[in-house]
């Protein structure tokens, strides 16, 4: 059938879902072009906002919550960042914006049968003013064993085989001994469901740097390696690479440095690995802002990325310093390391309108949940901006939320779209577009798509051997055509509905219609 070789440039696909956000699988086009595809927010009201007497700033700003479902009794799971705020005895101390002595921080805990309607349980773990609340962690008092509890991450852990450690978090612990450190202490807690947690005894080490990093961290998993990965800032964010005795600068936009992006005095990217969540390699780079395709004031503030299975997703998370907002693009890896950005620029999480509740801040923190063949983005958003609220008091901004705490809120919102559409080859109606696959190695099996056909569209598809030639039976005319809107159909033709093995190429013929991924399954 294939008379050619198997060298380097053909490919190995086995039955990984085959996405477009590069050209790897791409031999060539015709009237087809590459779409970036968003979510669609469900509702204009938040799911969870500051509704308790107990809570003062419900933090749902990046990197300080997270949203997931419990496989175990299927219930939707939120842990969510309360800010304790004590502006005018700080401002009269004159101490930094995170002295854990003014601004306290503790994690509360709410649930949901149904991802959309949440509520905040009385746990019994923490009393204020009379009132049992949902708090899990920290306290303000500073009389529990945690302390203040910053930008933890809770997940749950994939590699872990006693039920009393399944929930872990990686989280700042501020207490009033370390407040003066200039840098960050994280540790590590674990808990059988979630509620109930105790601390590590032995911490985390960021090679040179011990437990210390920035305020930022997002964990995620190799499963095929059995390794933690873990997106952070590093601990010196501003001077990483430079000269030694270059001083801390507050002004994240200087210096500049054109030549060298790994010295810029910016936020940016960068990602630890570990094999048992204590000894992590030294933070690296992973991601900058670009010269040519950022604007000079951007900051890559925090990005989580979530496996796709052969492919990596990151939801990277853009400050735009000036005027102190936040949105979200995507970004995608074939190996989990080195990451690219679709279309540069282009929100894929945008801002709420004029007056809504994330009308400057919006945030994917929590990652995607899959219900049914539907993704839930949970993100969160703030009708402020990103620290004007913080800072404005000692620097005397004339902004109403430096000196009015009603015009600081930030809530939990959804968002939804169809499994696995990010990014498709789309066409038109006007003239069929033809997508031809780089020959790669088929050990048999079901073609199945993920597409959408608007009216009059569809998809066919011809098979090929590996040097291009169509293979009797599974030509376009003996294809049957695909008309529908599904995440999952297989492609047959009249006398055939499994491919053949061998080296194959796949000639797509796609009208007024978008292809999102294809696959091949046993």
């Amino acid at each position: 059938m294939d008379s050619l070789q198997a060298d380097a440039t053909r490919l190995q696909i086995g039955h990984t879902r085959q996405f477009f956000f590069d050209n790897v699988i791409i031999e060539s086009v015709q009237n087809l072009t590459r779409r970036l595809h968003s979510p669609e927010k469900v509702a204009e009201a938040p799911l969870i906002q500051k509704d308790k007497p107990w809570e003062q700033v419900t933090y749902f700003t990046c990197g300080s919550w997270r949203v997931m479902r419990d496989p175990a009794d299927n219930l939707f799971k939120c842990w969510y960042e309360d800010w304790q705020i004590y502006q005018n005895e700080a401002l009269k101390s004159g101490i930094e914006d995170d002295d854990p002595a003014y601004f306290p921080f503790r994690y509360l805990f709410a649930r949901s049968a149904d991802g959309l309607h949440w509520e905040k349980p009385e746990l019994g773990i923490r009393n204020e003013d009379g009132h049992n609340t949902n708090i899990v962690l920290g306290d303000r008092e500073f009389k529990t064993t945690f302390g203040s509890v910053h930008v933890g991450y809770v997940f749950i852990d994939p590699f872990e085989e006693e039920e009393e450690h399944r929930f872990k978090i990686l989280f700042n612990h501020g207490t009033l001994e370390n407040r003066t450190q200039p840098r960050r202490d994280f540790e590590i807690a674990s808990s059988p469901d979630g509620i109930h947690w105790q601390p590590w005894k032995e911490l985390p080490r960021f090679g040179p740097w011990g437990q210390h990093l920035g305020d930022g961290v997002a964990v995620t998993f190799d499963l095929a390696s059995r390794t933690y990965i873990a997106n952070v800032r590093h601990p010196f964010m501003g001077i990483a690479w430079s000269a030694p005795h270059t001083p801390v600068l507050k002004q994240y936009s200087l210096p500049y440095y054109i030549d060298n992006p790994a010295r810029n005095n910016k936020r940016r990217i960068f990602q630890a690995r570990s094999a048992d969540l204590v000894n992590w390699s030294a933070p690296q780079p992973i991601l900058v802002p670009d010269d040519e395709l950022d604007n000079i004031d951007d900051h890559f503030y925090l990005m989580n990325q979530y496996d796709l299975g052969g492919m990596w997703l990151g939801f990277l998370h853009v400050f735009h310093q000036t005027d102190n907002t936040m949105d979200v693009q995507l970004a995608y890896s074939r190996d989990g390391r080195d990451f690219k950005r679709l279309q540069p620029g282009r929100p894929w999480l945008t801002r709420g309108g004029p007056g809504s509740w994330d009308q400057y801040m919006v945030n994917a923190s929590g990652g995607p949940v899959q219900v049914g063949d539907e993704l839930y983005i949970y993100h969160g958003g703030a009708k402020n901006h990103h620290d004007w609220w913080i800072g404005g008091l000692r620097e005397g901004l004339s902004v109403p939320e430096a000196t009015d705490m009603s015009q600081v809120g930030y809530c939990l919102g959804l968002a939804k779209m169809k499994v696995d559409r990010f990014v498709s080859l789309s066409a038109n109606a006007v003239r069929e577009g033809i997508l031809v696959t780089k020959p790669f190695n088929s050990q048999g099996g079901k073609l199945v798509i993920n597409a959408q056909c608007n009216a009059g569209g569809y998809v066919q598809v011809a098979v090929a051997s590996g040097d291009g030639k169509v293979i009797s039976g599974l030509e376009k005319d003996d294809c049957v055509s695909y008309t529908g809107d599904t995440v999952e159909h297989q492609i047959t033709w009249t006398t055939k509905e499994e491919l053949p093995e061998g080296w194959l190429k796949l000639y797509f013929y796609i009208s007024n219609a978008q292809l999102y991924t294809f696959q091949l399954q046993q």
